[in-house]
């Protein structure tokens, strides 16, 4: 039987891996630019911070959230890495690499000033950067469709929700940044990501990552207004009103992406 200690962190794992297959059967069937838009949003990282909010005091989360947004920067150039050789590598190699370029690349950033200024100007110049690069690529060339499976969309599932239980575990024994960075690991993309490329082909999946980039200013924002508002208006209002930005934002992409049809699709 499960000890009843570990009963809250195992149910919060449960409604997270609930919400991860869903996210990813609807980034599957919506095609690689919807499904990038779908794995921006806080599908991992919001769960971890609201049962961590449940649990931490407002100045914690409010660091945690500083913490995530050096993370974010760092998550900016693993989308960028995946859009540039999603194409030219097989999905285990592309995303294991891209991982541990993600873990180099936040073990540098955390040896900087943590500041709002610094934090913000990482994810200003790493998203202008990357955005610029992979622009034309969200509209992908043809490719094919393999078969259907539920064993990996489930073991994707649970990595998510290891990965929350770990958040809300580890963050009295780690501090805030850490806990932030943690909350942050790129692991919505990642099962959903190999999802669409081993499903629909590598050149879908660049283009997802590359409409993924775009949509991640939302998420960026968001994080922001979880640091800025969470001491002077609580963790509960700061996380609603956080909300809002990634679903605005990504609301706004997919409305002008209905209103303008289709764009040209980019070269292979």
């Amino acid at each position: 039987m499960i000890d009843i200690a570990l009963l809250p962190i195992a149910v919060k794992m449960a409604v997270t891996a609930a919400i991860v297959i869903a996210a990813a059967l609807a980034a599957e069937r919506a095609g690689p630019q919807l499904g990038g838009l779908i794995a921006s949003l806080p599908v991992s990282a919001g769960p971890a911070f609201v049962f961590l909010a449940m649990k931490a005091e407002d100045g914690f989360i409010a660091a945690a959230a500083l913490g995530s947004l050096f993370a974010n920067a760092a998550t900016a150039l693993f989308l960028l890495f995946l859009a540039l050789f999603s194409a030219r590598l097989p999905a285990i190699a592309v995303f294991g690499l891209g991982l541990l370029a993600w873990t180099l690349v936040i073990s540098t950033l955390r040896l900087l000033p943590e500041t709002l200024p610094v934090a913000l100007a990482l994810n200003l110049a790493f998203y202008g950067v990357a955005i610029a690069v992979t622009w034309r690529m969200r509209f992908p060339i043809a490719g094919g469709r393999a078969a259907k499976g539920w064993i990996d969309l489930l073991l994707r599932a649970l990595l998510i929700a290891a990965l929350v239980g770990t958040v809300v575990t580890i963050s009295d024994l780690v501090g805030p940044s850490l806990t932030g960075v943690v909350a942050l690991f790129p692991m919505t993309f990642t099962s959903v990501g190999l999802l669409i490329h081993t499903r629909l082909g590598g050149n879908a999946n660049a283009a997802a990552m590359a409409s993924g980039l775009v949509a991640m200013v939302g998420f960026t924002l968001g994080l922001l207004t979880i640091h800025l508002a969470a001491e002077p208006l609580g963790s509960a209002a700061a996380l609603a009103l956080a909300l809002c930005f990634p679903l605005g934002w990504s609301g706004l992409l997919l409305a002008i992406r209905r209103r303008g049809g289709r764009a040209p699709r980019a070269r292979p």
